[in-house]
């Protein structure tokens, strides 16, 4: 019998293998891979629960942010992010990717930015006009783009799976809340595959108008590094679906 998390990893593989070639069955399918993950719990993956500790994240060297890697391939990339109390993924990108959210553990805090926005366009749109050319082309020589807030969420194990998409919510920063707290991740495309796509960082320069802002591309902060830890869940690869 099929375990809960190898039927999320199949479904999150046929979502997304036949996106391009049955882009008509691409909406039904990323339904039923989000049913799947609204009921996915800690257990389905035997989550580590020595990381629910706050001591374990005292310990001398120990990096703010545990990873757990389950499955990756060209399509899809699976695995858990487990943050320190009050610890937090920096505000990054997912250039041209899907991404799906499901808290396991703990409550995290989710702040979503979607570029080239309805809104965004009419703001760069008034800077051409007001002969702001300059400073557009100094903003993009730094890196500096106009983002709408689209989210703020509060999400704990009860929740629904969260997502982002190419072009909405495609930016955002996730912190833990009174205490650790872990998540499921699903990217598809993963970085780096079947091209170059880089995870870039991003600090929030200023307000220009209500819910806009601009955000400078910097790199990986220093208070932020990762570490690894083996998946005990499962067996994901029982059945070939890679």
């Amino acid at each position: 019998m099929s375990s809960h998390i190898l039927n999320v990893l199949k479904q999150a593989l046929i979502t997304f293998s036949t996106k391009k070639s049955k882009p008509d069955t691409f909406t039904s399918n990323l339904q039923a891979l989000i049913e799947l993950l609204d009921k996915t719990t800690a257990e389905h993956v035997n989550f580590p629960t020595h990381f629910l500790n706050p001591d374990t994240w005292t310990h001398a060297g120990k990096a703010p942010v545990s990873c757990i890697g389950i499955f990756e391939d060209d399509q899809v990339s699976m695995g858990i992010f487990i943050l320190k109390p009050n610890g937090k993924l920096p505000l990054h990108n997912h250039p041209q990717m899907h991404g799906l959210i499901k808290v396991i553990a703990g409550q995290v805090k989710i702040v979503s930015y979607s570029l080239n926005t309805e809104k965004t366009k009419e703001v760069d749109q008034k800077g051409i006009q007001d002969d702001d050319s300059v400073c557009i082309r100094h903003r993009q020589k730094h890196g500096i783009v106009t983002a709408e807030l689209t989210g703020v969420t509060i999400a704990n194990s009860s929740s629904p799976t969260c997502t982002l998409e190419p072009d909405f919510k495609n930016l955002h920063e996730i912190q833990s809340l009174d205490g650790p707290a872990a998540f499921l991740d699903i990217l598809a495309p993963p970085y780096d595959y079947p091209i170059a796509r880089h995870c870039s960082y991003y600090a929030r320069l200023s307000q220009v108008a209500p819910s806009i802002f601009r955000l400078q591309e910097i790199r990986s902060p220093s208070w932020y590094w990762t570490d690894s830890y083996p998946y005990t869940g499962p067996d994901l690869y029982e059945f070939n679906v890679s």
